[in-house]
């Protein structure tokens, strides 16, 4: 924190004091200090509208346990009191009422790697494009041409024609589909007192309107989700995680036809976003928040440190959804020194990043035959890494699993140990055994990257997450790997 604020550039400033934009998306490469530039962006925007806006009227959108507790600690640093934030599951779950059970993000990217299942990938591209958005569209839009088949209705010797219950239905297009039930059956009962004298007992009224709910065809939502499925003639792209569990990437879109059906209480007192990691976030995600918050938002993240490349999102795409947005590019990385930065930049090369010259020991990749050879050496490193200056030590692993794994073999030879995982509430200095996934947005002076072989880290989805593994070093980066080295890691 202390090196971005002393090196504040003319780019990054402009983020910070940027008042004009309703949405501004800031591209980030690795180490630019996004999200530390965009808190302070926070700051100076309770600062310059200290009259009109206070911490509670910023929401920011945190991707885990350890972000939010990361941004509780650097607010008070920039003079500001705590702010409200909150996770996309936690977001979703309201939406839906606690009513359906769900994966989670960090489930789906450890099934991901831990599971070689091609028919989730598809689901998961299938859920992850704009075109899905307009299939869900289109969709509300028949069942609302098509499912609501009207009756007549007696209340005691009163007819009520199909017609006026159709007449009413159209009527009422600005009202989500589902609330028109109630207010079909308001003016039946306004309209029966004003032409016939008659007014309708509670009893009649329920019975009304559950007489006019069921003339809609279908109105649970679980089975109208997968009715949609059927409707595009795609039944195989919906199919639990478990039992009545849905998958994640179907989470939002079932939040999505909610909204269209029954309507939400919108966060109007929110009068700013901020969501950061915004290229793990989907165009359904994005439509979702799109509706339920009207207030200005700052959108930040790093396209090429996305640990789902089967549904991630980049600056333009983000644009779509919010048009008339800005799009701002921080590409200096100030994180990491110059050999590690070009290290990185041989994994997955980023045209758009800049390397600030600040020199340090070049990243070591070390080859041994057995993984209890590796471990030794893992531990003579963090013997090492005790005796030294540095402060924070990340043993960044590729999976939560070997994470785990790694910790139960280490856990009895060090004191100042911690295991990152979803649970985790809190991030602090020492010795941090994590995931790729855990450890997006953090940054350590140590870093070590066990099982860097060719079995582990071979496809596209690896060579994210090794960048995003040897990203997150600022001073110090040790590869380590059992017979044959990754292919990302030929040069």
């Amino acid at each position: 924190m202390k090196h971005i604020v002393a090196t504040i550039q003319r780019d990054q400033n402009a983020i910070i004091r940027n008042e004009d934009s309703q949405v501004l998306i800031i591209q980030g490469v690795a180490g630019s200090g996004k999200t530390s530039i965009a808190l302070h962006r926070i700051a100076f925007l309770l600062y310059r509208f200290r009259e009109t806006i206070s911490s509670k009227d910023i929401l920011i959108l945190s991707p885990n346990k350890v972000f939010a507790d990361y941004i509780s600690n650097v607010l008070p640093e920039l003079g500001e009191e705590q702010i409200p934030e909150i996770g996309m599951e936690e977001l979703a779950n309201q939406l839906l009422d606690g009513k359906y059970r769900f994966q989670t993000f960090f489930e789906q990217v450890s099934l991901l790697l831990e599971k070689e299942d091609e028919s989730f990938r598809e689901r998961i591209q299938f859920k992850a494009t704009f075109e899905f958005v307009s299939k869900l569209n289109e969709y509300l839009a028949f069942i609302e041409n098509n499912y609501f088949e009207p009756e007549m209705i007696m209340v005691q010797r009163n007819p009520i024609p199909d017609s006026y219950i159709a007449d009413k239905f159209k009527s009422l297009h600005r009202v989500p589909l589902f609330s028109r039930f109630n207010e079909i059956v308001s003016h039946i009962e306004r309209d029966l007192f004003y032409y016939n004298q008659y007014e309708i007992s509670g009893k009649e009224r329920n019975e009304l309107r559950k007489t006019v709910k069921n003339m809609f065809r279908v109105t649970n939502l679980r089975e109208l989700y997968k009715d949609f499925y059927q409707w595009l003639g795609r039944p195989e792209m919906f199919k639990y995680a478990r039992a009545s569990t849905f998958e994640y990437p179907d989470v939002f879109p079932l939040a999505f036809m909610k909204l269209k059906l029954e309507g939400f209480k919108t966060f109007s007192h929110v009068k700013h976003l901020l969501v950061d990691e915004m290229q793990d976030y989907t165009p359904v995600q994005y439509s979702v928040l799109s509706r339920l918050f009207s207030c200005k938002k700052t959108i930040l993240g790093d396209a090429n440190q996305s640990v789902n490349p089967f549904s991630s999102s980049n600056s333009d795409s983000i644009a779509k959804v919010f048009p008339g947005a800005d799009c701002m590019l921080l590409n200096k990385s100030y994180r990491s020194t110059s050999e590690i930065a070009r290290f990185a930049q041989k994994i997955q090369p980023d045209s758009d990043l800049e390397v600030v010259e600040r020199h340090g020991e070049a990243p070591s990749v070390d080859a041994f035959k057995s993984k209890n050879a590796q471990i030794e050496e893992i531990k003579t490193i963090v013997d090492e890494f005790e005796l030294s200056d540095y402060h924070s030590l990340g043993i960044v692993c590729k999976t939560q699993k070997q994470a785990a794994k790694l910790y139960a073999a280490l856990t009895d030879h060090y004191d100042r140990l911690l295991l990152l995982s979803a649970e985790t509430g809190a991030f602090g200095q020492g010795i941090i055994i994590t995931s790729s996934h855990m450890a997006k947005g953090l940054e350590f002076d140590q870093v070590i990257v066990p099982d860097a072989d060719d079995r582990n880290y071979q496809n596209e989805v690896d060579r994210g997450l090794l960048y995003i593994a040897c990203t997150r070093a600022m001073h110090r980066l040790n590869l380590l790997y059992v017979k044959e080295k990754s292919p990302f890691l030929a040069e």
